[in-house]
């Protein structure tokens, strides 16, 4: 079920959640990427590391701030944070050393090992300029393309791949949430071409403006992105629409909570159990977390899973 984001008060929630108390070791540091401090990972992120203090013994779990998926796997890859939240797609280009990871060290990310799927990230395709009917009409306009570094930044590389482009063919704007709704008020951006969840309050609040409008992916493109790596065609529902009763037709990628080989069996399978059964509570932080499911745990996984995870997965029958 799509939901829109309502105004939740995320230290209201954090504060509501609960204190049950397993073991897993004294003074373990749990650190979770997420990306800018406006964005989903962000939101989850400081929900999920409050649960990890309330209800398992022993860690002390914070969130960090960072440029988004592509920045979160090079810290994963360093063990420089625990766990993180990611675009699958782009995990999957580091974890095979393709796109544009093909250039970085072999075996770089071959320590990286998957929690969960936790939820569909699609493409938003978000017209200001009235010309601009589909991306072809892009070429010399200011373009919204997420941070550098970001998953969206590392779709929109896909897609001026696939239309033999390069940032010399647009005015590239390296914005996302609140700075981008700022640019769009003060109607300095053409298009918005970046991720962003269903019932996403970033998204909303670009409808609320009144100067915005969505408009389909070309179909040739979705064509292309269904067929490379993780993504997949999708339709954003008219319930997660907010300019209108109508769907838009997209692609997504699967988000991914991810770990590295340097977390033992034991923690991550308290970390993956604290998050599943608390699901309820990370709901009142985000209600993304509504597509959350042990069912879709394990589908559109980059890279292995980890040991811990798994172990959970196989006390839940699923494996």
């Amino acid at each position: 079920m799509f939901q829109r984001v309502f105004a939740t008060s995320l230290a209201a929630a954090i504060l509501s959640l609960g204190m049950a108390q397993p073991v897993v070791a004294q003074d373990s540091f749990v650190r979770i990427a997420t990306a800018g401090s406006g964005g989903n990972y962000y939101r989850l992120g400081g929900g999920l590391a409050a649960i990890y203090n309330d209800t398992v013994d022993g860690v002390q779990a914070s969130i960090q701030a960072t440029g988004g998926s592509v920045e979160n796997l090079d810290l994963l890859a360093d063990k420089e944070v625990e766990v993180s939240y990611l675009s699958g797609s782009v995990g999957q280009q580091a974890f095979t050393n393709t796109g544009r990871f093909k250039d970085r060290p072999a075996d770089r990310y071959k320590g990286l090992r998957a929690i969960a799927t936790v939820y569909p990230n699609p493409q938003w395709f978000i017209a200001m300029d009235e010309d601009i009917q589909s991306l072809d009409d892009l070429k010399g306009k200011r373009v919204s393309v997420g941070m550098q570094g970001s998953s969206g930044e590392a779709w929109w590389r896909m897609i001026m791949e696939y239309k033999g482009w390069t940032y010399a063919d647009i005015q590239p704007e390296f914005t996302v949430h609140q700075a981008a709704i700022d640019q769009v008020r003060n109607r300095q951006i053409d298009a918005i071409v970046w991720p962003d969840a269903p019932g996403s309050a970033s998204i909303q609040q670009v409808a609320d403006t009144g100067l915005a409008r969505p408009l389909d992916i070309d179909a040739d493109l979705i064509e292309f992105m269904d067929g490379e790596g993780l993504d997949y065609a999708y339709t954003i529902p008219p319930a997660a629409n907010p300019f209108g009763d109508f769907s838009v037709e997209s692609f997504a990628s699967p988000i991914t909570f991810a770990t590295h080989t340097g977390m033992s069996e034991d923690m991550i399978y308290e970390l993956t159990k604290a998050m599943f059964e608390n699901k309820e509570r990370l709901i009142r932080v985000h209600p993304l977390a509504e597509f959350m499911t042990l069912e879709n745990a394990m589908s559109g996984l980059p890279f292995p899973l980890h040991p811990g995870a798994e172990r959970y997965y196989r006390e839940q029958g699923l494996m």
